[in-house]
């Protein structure tokens, strides 16, 4: 080859190099070697809500992938995690920042919807066989849309599969991913029919609820969830340690039903025995409304002619009920006594109470009536 030749063949081949792009960079790595920052928003559940934004550290121009099957853990511990499937191309300056919207499905069944500006932050890619299943859905967007949040339960709350219909184009790649989500989540096989209408066969029931219950004493309860054939469907705490007071809860009660079946639940909290203390029904109509506890600041003065051991200070209806088991006494001198409190309740405004310095045989040193009318 003569040398002018030679040195054309070199000059084009360092021309090409030079002029091929970087390679795009995961954005899980990219975190880990501290070349960007990150920080994620949440407007809600649905298409392109999850606002993603990369700021590049580095002085250099960088080219980012935002893989399908990631994990962004929530803010608010009460609040779902939810897991993305859209793949997402950015380059971004030295310094220069960027922002790439996706769809989030929610990872946590029993955990209520994301509310709007939510904070998120990237835990890394998903755990539990979702990774592949976010690339299918990557592969199958409209796969995604019909059937993705039931596909999601699956695996991380053994939510039952059951049979789709999906337009023809979809049949094989629908099949390949009931398969191998019956295999990942160890659920019988179901199946994928074809169907020219793009009728989902399932839907997503979703409802927020408050849970408030005044526990008057120490005890060990579950929370259980059933459906309207009053089987059990799932369990959302099996051994509740409460305290005596107002114990609140927030429920996100979220399934999947066939696309023409009501949604019928009902909630209860049972004690150690199975004993139903209290359960609330949950249809389409169920307000998504949380009441407060009532305030109720009272001053209990009492005397005592002589010292009084293992004492209970107890709030009592006036009936005698108990309503809650304020405080135990291991000593109390004789003489005058006076406790301040304050006191919730989830009873009507207005309903009256007794304060009881009671023994362990149940005589009672001390009562003085409570309610509104009365506090200080």
């Amino acid at each position: 080859m003569r040398p002018y030749l030679l040195f054309a063949v070199l000059l084009l081949t360092h021309r090409s190099l030079q002029a091929a792009p970087r390679p795009y960079l995961d954005v899980v790595p990219a975190l880990a070697q501290r070349l960007v920052t990150a920080q994620a928003r949440s407007h809600g559940l649905g298409a392109e809500d999850l606002f993603f934004t990369l700021r590049n550290q580095t002085s250099q121009e960088l080219r980012l992938r935002v893989p399908p099957g990631l994990h962004f853990g929530a803010g608010d511990p009460e609040a779902q995690d939810l897991f993305t499937f859209q793949e997402r191309l950015l380059v971004l300056a030295p310094g220069a920042s960027g922002t790439v919207r996706l769809w989030g499905f929610c990872m946590e069944q029993h955990d209520h919807a994301p509310a709007a500006n939510s904070v998120y932050s990237l835990r890394g890619l998903a755990p539990n066989g979702l990774q592949q299943l976010g690339d299918s859905l990557q592969k199958y967007p409209k796969l995604a849309e019909l059937y993705g949040q039931m596909f999601v339960w699956s695996l991380t709350d053994h939510e039952p599969l059951r049979d789709i219909r999906v337009p023809p184009a979809l049949l094989r790649g629908a099949t390949n991913v009931l398969r191998y989500l019956a295999a990942v989540s160890g659920q019988l096989a179901v199946h994928a029919r074809s169907a020219t209408d793009n009728r989902p066969s399932v839907k997503v029931f979703s409802k927020r609820l408050f849970i408030n219950y005044h526990s008057p004493t120490r005890q060990v309860t579950s929370l259980r969830v059933y459906g309207p054939d009053d089987c059990e469907r799932y369990v959302v705490a099996r051994s509740w340690q409460l305290t005596p007071g107002v114990m609140r809860y927030r429920l996100g009660l979220n399934t999947i039903l066939g696309i023409d079946e009501l949604p019928e639940f009902t909630v209860r909290l049972l004690d150690a025995q199975g004993h139903v203390l209290q359960e609330t029904k949950v249809n389409q109509a169920t307000a998504e409304v949380d009441i407060p506890p009532v305030q109720l600041p009272f001053a209990f003065a009492f005397s005592l002619a002589k010292p009084v051991k293992n004492a209970h200070l107890r709030v009592r209806l006036t009936d005698g009920t108990l309503v809650e088991e304020l405080r135990q006494l291991p000593y109390l001198p004789a003489g005058n006594h006076r406790y301040n409190w304050t006191f919730y309740h989830l009873r009507a405004a207005g309903t009256s109470f007794v304060a009881r310095l009671e023994g362990e045989d149940g005589k009672v040193f001390g009562q003085q009536l409570i309610s509104a009318a009365t506090t200080p």
